[in-house]
């Protein structure tokens, strides 16, 4: 994947991420781009991948939305998504019940497991997109 398809890409996932989380707020399209100082056909070339966002407006879509930057990075958000992500919550919330009894040393060793598995996890992304 040469650099163009590559920030064709990325502009698509980053649209279709933007659109999940505009409508699952109930903003319009209209609502965004006034937020962002943008005009409604601009921010519908950003929502479609036609365009891509500038740090400035993607710090503050993300301030907008209340979300890290990086989730808009991450795979298009569907309804399938939501359903996944409901499961997600729940499994964090159990992980940090059981994590409430742990000495010191307990939680720098889950630390240390859990950043390794992220940096495995982001590995294998990077791969597969580049195989893309």
């Amino acid at each position: 994947m040469n650099k163009r398809q590559e920030k064709s890409r990325i502009d698509e996932i980053v649209g279709k991420n933007i659109v999940a989380e505009r409508k699952s707020r109930n903003i319009t399209r209209d609502e965004l781009a006034t937020a962002l100082e943008l005009s409604p056909s601009h921010m519908g070339l950003i929502e479609r991948g036609g365009r891509g966002l500038t740090a400035i407006n993607l710090s503050r879509l993300s301030k907008f939305l209340d979300i890290p930057i990086d989730d808009l990075f991450t795979s298009p958000k569907t309804e399938t998504n939501k359903t996944y992500e409901s499961s997600t919550q729940a499994k964090r919330k159990k992980i940090q019940s059981l994590t409430t009894c742990l000495v010191a040393a307990e939680l720098d060793y889950l630390i240390h497991t859990i950043t390794g598995m992220n940096t495995l996890n982001r590995l294998i992304q990077n791969r597969k997109n580049l195989a893309e």
